[in-house]
């Protein structure tokens, strides 16, 4: 039986060796692929075979690598290998199996001022049209929202925020524009503080302060640079100004420091400040376009290679690294309040308080949870602060925290910014902690006559015990997302968000009026009005079209009264129309001080950051 089994296992083995040596062995190939033919630094050109054909194994690639204009070549690789440099100017590569990737990188020329060989890329009919001088609203002259393109004005509010973001009027229209910088991404130093944030902040200031002329420019008109004027391409590209999420305006700064400046004397502010080193990252080719990606991106190499700014390796000197001071709010306002010396924005102090109320994530802090009259009902003495943040945390009224933080000073009233929040191991010398909940807090009530003239508290929370009577024609009543924008009558939109201003008095309107203001995250309802306008604690009649504003407002508020035309007509039978009756009511909030953007009107005002702090007591016939 064995042998019968061998007799066959033998024949059968050499049958297979025999099929195994008659097939054909595959023979590997080698592709080619060049992994740099889309740089922005320089080109890989003059290969000596087809890129799209297959080659065999050991075959020699010859190639040449040349940089763009201020850059130099710094590696030739091929999968990964250094080719070899030949003396005719060519590198080579002896083919390996697989594909074969091609690749360079370049270095900066450190030499190079970028900033100034990059130019404003307008047209000159659209530069002489935006520099002209206005004498009046008119559409003879550009509007930034509308046409991406208006002069600031160098003479109207100015508001550095950091080093990305400025608020600014516009030179035409003179609306108000939160202006947030393209193309950069500064250290924070306002809601948290990182290195080289308030340096940054301090340069972006430095350069406006110099600037005699500055253009706004949306991101359609940067977009635009990189076609032919007039070409199809350009003309299809949308140039107004666009928004992010926090309904910023978008926009290239461009400043001149000559009174007439030419078109080639403006410079990039934005541009600036990546070459100046105070940029953490900058957009993309796809959303910046080719031509203002390649400046910026020089300008960041450029701030590496120069060691400038936070690439310098040297400590910001507008840091604050040691630990924090120990400072109480009464040592703080009685050393002089918003004068104060401790308000440097850069030294970090502890500063211990009682959670009063929260706006999204800042909120509200005084020196106790409640307070007493003192002899003869003297109003007590108390003092509080503002927390700005945007950082969602676990504090909540009624905690009783330790706050570690800067000093500045906003809208004339004292505020700590740059906090830090962790639950997971804080650390005490650098993070806000909760020492304390469950604490009640208890508002110090006062009357409007008190609160007007006896004492008036910052950042302290106070209840007005009047009936309070709010009216529509004062000053600058306005807000809701269901009223227009009146920073901007000649293009109208909506507000963006629900914060509400209006004016109070208890009793008649004689004496002096009591500013209000409504966080924009609340909503109070009445019956079945919702305060979605100004209108529904002061009264009167609201025309809303969820289409947009310009369908309300085309030289005069259009109702289905006043609409004539049949297109008027059409437009008014959409609106929503809603009828608010004035309230009376009480109110508990912050009680604040109040310094106008202009500097001219100063006073105290209610900030209302809860809705169970609005009592209606009724309507009344105004």
């Amino acid at each position: 039986m064995k042998k019968t089994l061998r007799n066959w296992v033998l024949p059968l083995a050499a049958i297979l060796l025999l099929a195994s040596c008659g097939e054909k062995k595959e023979v590997e190939k080698a592709t080619i692929l060049n992994a740099a033919k889309d740089s922005v630094y320089g080109q890989i050109t003059d290969f000596n075979l087809d890129l799209t054909k297959e080659y065999d194994v050991g075959e020699v690639l010859r190639f040449k690598v040349t940089p763009y204009a201020d850059f130099f070549l710094k590696t030739v690789t091929v999968n990964g290998e250094a080719a070899t440099q030949e003396d005719n100017g060519f590198y080579s590569y002896a083919l390996k199996a697989g594909q074969n990737r091609v690749m360079a990188t370049y270095d900066i020329d450190p030499s190079v001022d970028v900033v100034s060989e990059f130019k404003l890329n307008i047209p000159d009919d659209v530069f002489q049209k935006a520099m002209e001088t206005p004498t009046g609203a008119s559409d003879d002259f550009y509007d930034f929202r509308k046409d991406g393109i208006e002069q600031a004005n160098m003479n109207g509010f100015l508001n550095y925020v950091d080093g990305d973001t400025t608020h600014v009027e516009t030179l035409n229209y003179g609306y108000t524009v939160k202006l947030r910088y393209l193309g950069i991404d500064t250290p924070e130093s306002t809601s948290e503080i990182e290195e080289w944030g308030k340096s940054a902040s301090l340069y972006n200031q430095s350069l406006w302060k110099n600037a005699k002329k500055v253009i706004l420019e949306s991101q359609g008109w940067a977009f635009a640079a990189d076609y032919t004027v007039g070409s199809a391409e350009w003309e299809a590209i949308d140039k107004r100004a666009t928004a992010d999420g926090n309904q910023r305006s978008l926009a290239y700064i461009w400043y001149a420091t000559k009174d007439n400046p030419e078109k080639a004397d403006f410079r990039c502010l934005n541009l600036e400040m990546v070459y100046a080193g105070f940029s953490q990252g900058i957009g993309s080719l796809a959303t910046m376009g080719k031509s203002f990606y390649l400046a910026f991106d020089k300008a960041n190499l450029s701030a590496q290679a120069n060691l400038r700014g936070q690439f310098s390796g040297k400590k910001d000197p507008n840091y604050y690294y040691g630990k924090p001071k120990d400072l109480t709010l009464k040592e703080l306002y009685l050393s002089g309040g918003i004068q104060s010396t401790y308000v440097d924005q850069k030294t970090l102090y502890r500063i211990n308080g009682y959670v009063t109320r929260k706006i999204a994530g800042a909120f509200y802090f005084q020196d106790q949870a409640s307070y007493k009259r003192g002899a003869d009902n003297a109003l007590p003495v108390a003092y509080g602060m503002y927390v700005f943040t945007y950082a969602q945390t676990d504090i909540q009224p009624g905690d009783y925290v330790s706050v570690i933080g800067a000093l500045s000073v906003y809208g004339g009233s004292l505020q700590m910014q740059g906090i830090s929040y962790n639950t997971i191991n804080p650390d005490p010398n650098r993070d806000t902690m909760i020492l304390e909940s469950g604490n009640t807090i208890v508002p110090i009530e006062m009357t409007a006559a008190e609160f007007n003239t006896s004492k008036a508290y910052d950042n302290v929370l106070v209840a007005i015990t009047d009936d309070l009577y709010c009216y529509a024609d004062e000053t600058f009543t306005e807000g809701g997302i269901e009223e227009i924008n009146r920073y901007n009558e000649h293009y109208p939109f909506y507000n963006s968000s629900n914060k509400l201003i209006f004016f109070a008095h208890a009793g008649s309107k004689t004496g002096k009026s009591l500013r209000v203001i409504e966080d924009e995250n609340i909503l109070c309802s009445y019956r079945t009005e919702i305060s979605r306008s100004y209108k529904f604690f002061t009264g009167g009649t609201n025309y809303y079209n969820p289409k947009g504003a310009q369908y309300v407002v085309e030289g005069k508020v259009l109702t289905p009264e006043t609409a004539t035309t049949d297109e008027e007509k059409e437009i008014a039978s959409s609106l929503i129309v809603t009828v608010y009756k004035p309230k009376i009511i009480h109110f508990t909030g912050i009680s604040q001080y109040y310094v106008s953007t202009s500097g001219k009107t100063t006073t105290y005002q209610l900030v209302i950051a809860n809705s169970g702090d609005i009592q209606i007591k009724g309507v009344y016939e105004a």
